[in-house]
């Protein structure tokens, strides 16, 4: 069985075997949404690799040594690195949202524009929807990748 690369329009990716290349597409394991087949990472031979990606980049002052300039200057390198491996290979371009806070409860998975707009649509409220997306993380349930209708 052959392994393919899947992308969600949350952000997750991952690889699946799958019967055939006729195969439906899985649903994503972080929010259920309907996948893609993304071309394979690109092989590269000897010692290259692609750039790690922007996920793994620092998220907080505490990520880069509380202003160390030395890890500021590793990672500003490293960022634009990728950004130029994405501009050459656009298929494996990430999805990047705007966030809106990142701190305390959203910590470990921030809360994004699109989340905030999406929990704020049905009341017009976005201090309310910030607050229900802050009690739905400290209670484990709420929108897992942020596409999809408030609850």
């Amino acid at each position: 069985m052959p392994v393919y690369d899947y992308a969600c329009g949350c952000g997750t990716r991952f690889e699946m075997m799958v019967p055939s290349w006729s195969s439906p597409a899985p649903d994503c394991p972080a929010c259920g949404a309907s996948t893609s087949r993304r071309p394979p990472s690109p092989a590269m031979h000897g010692r290259a690799a692609p750039p790690p990606s922007m996920a793994s980049a620092p998220q907080s002052w505490e990520g880069v040594g509380g202003g160390d300039r030395d890890t500021i200057t590793h990672w500003r390198r490293t960022v634009e690195a990728r950004q130029e491996f994405e501009s050459r290979h656009p298929e494996h371009r990430e999805q990047r949202d705007a966030i809106a806070a990142h701190e305390g409860r959203f910590e470990r998975r921030p809360l994004t524009y699109r989340e905030l707009a999406a929990r704020a649509a049905t009341s017009g409220d976005a201090t309310r929807a910030a607050a229900e997306a802050s009690r739905d993380r400290r209670t484990g349930g709420g929108q897992p990748c942020g596409n999809s209708e408030p609850s």
